[in-house]
C-alpha cells in the first residue's frame, strides 16, 4: 500500500486539475436558458451569492498544491536526491500556474467579445428609437454565459430604481478586466455629461473590438515563441532518455552524485524561470 501511494496522489491531483478545467469550461460553454416570454417574467436580479465573485474565477491554490504534489511523488517514487524533488515541484508549480493563467485569458477573451457583441445590439435598439433600459434587455435576449447573469443583474439593479451610473461601476468592480472598465468610465463620464448614447457607445464598441483584435495578434506572434521552448524542453529530456538508454550505469551515477544531482536541478529550475518568464512577457497589458 506504500509502495502505491505516490501513484494515488498523483492521480488524485490529476482528476483535482481536469475537474477544476473541467468546471470552467463548463461553466463558459453552457447554453444560455431560452426565455418563453418577456425579461419582466424572470426575476428581477440574480441572487447577490451568485455574483459575490469577480470574474473570471481564479484558482490560485492549484499551483502550490501541484507543486508539493509532484515533489513528493519524486522523492517517494524513486531514490533521487532531495534536489530534484524540489527541482520538479518548482517546475509543475509554474507549468500549473501557466495552464491557469491561460485558462482565465481564455474566459476573459470570451467575456470581453460578448460586451462588445452586448454594445453593438444596444447601439441597433437605441437608434431604432428605445431607452437605454429597452435595449439592455434587447441585449439580454441574444446574451450568452458567461456575461449573460452580469447583464441580468445589470438590468435588475436598474429597474429596482439604482442610478445607472452605479449599476455600471458595479458591473466594473465585479468583472476588473480593462475593456470592462473602459466602457463603465465612459458610460458614467457620458450620462454625466449628455449626448448621443448610440455615438458613444459605438466609439466604445469599436474601440474594444480594435483591442481585442490587437490582443490575438499579439497572442498569435507569442505561439512560435511557446513552441521553441516547448521543443527546447523536449529535447532536453529525449536526450537525457536517449543517454540513459546507451548507457544507463553511468548516467544513474552521474545523476545520483552530489555534483551531478546540483547540475541537473539547476538545470530543471532553470527551464522553470524560462517558462515563467516567457509567459509574463507574452502577456498582453495595455
Amino acid at each position: 500500500m506504500t509502495g502505491n501511494l505516490p501513484l494515488l496522489l498523483f492521480v488524485a491531483l490529476a482528476a483535482a486539475l481536469f475537474h477544476l478545467a473541467y468546471s470552467a469550461w463548463l461553466r463558459d460553454d453552457r447554453p444560455a436558458p431560452q426565455t418563453a416570454g418577456r425579461l419582466d417574467e424572470e426575476p428581477a436580479a440574480v441572487p447577490a451569492k451568485a455574483l459575490q465573485s469577480t470574474f473570471p474565477t481564479r484558482y490560485r491554490y492549484a499551483s502550490p498544491l501541484a507543486g508539493l504534489a509532484a515533489g513528493a511523488l519524486i522523492k517517494l517514487a524513486g531514490r533521487l536526491p532531495i534536489e530534484y524533488s524540489v527541482a520538479f515541484g518548482l517546475l509543475a508549480a509554474v507549468l500549473v500556474y501557466v495552464f491557469e493563467e491561460w485558462l482565465a485569458a481564455q474566459r476573459s477573451a470570451r467575456i470581453e467579445m460578448q460586451l462588445a457583441d452586448t454594445i453593438d445590439l444596444m447601439v441597433g435598439a437605441l437608434r431604432a428609437g428605445t431607452g437605454l433600459l429597452a435595449s439592455l434587455e434587447a441585449a439580454y435576449q441574444e446574451s450568452q454565459a458567461p456575461f449573460r447573469p452580469y447583464l441580468r443583474d445589470l438590468i435588475g439593479r436598474i429597474r429596482l430604481g439604482e442610478d445607472p451610473v452605479t449599476a455600471i461601476q458595479s458591473l466594473a468592480q465585479r468583472i476588473p478586466l480593462e475593456t470592462f472598465r473602459f466602457f463603465a468610465t465612459s458610460f458614467c463620464v457620458h450620462w454625466e455629461t449628455g449626448g448621443s448614447m448610440a455615438q458613444t457607445l459605438t466609439t466604445i464598441g469599436r474601440t474594444i473590438r480594435d483591442r481585442i483584435e490587437m490582443s490575438r495578434r499579439i497572442q498569435a506572434q507569442a505561439v512560435e515563441v511557446h513552441a521553441s521552448v516547448v521543443g527546447i524542453m523536449g529535447i532536453s529530456y529525449a536526450v537525457t532518455f536517449i543517454m540513459w538508454r546507451s548507457n544507463p550505469g553511468s548516467l544513474e551515477e552521474f545523476l545520483t552524485s552530489p555534483i551531478g544531482a546540483f547540475i541537473a536541478a539547476s538545470a530543471i529550475v532553470l527551464q522553470a524561470a524560462g517558462v515563467f518568464w516567457i509567459s509574463r512577457m507574452s502577456r498582453v497589458r495595455y
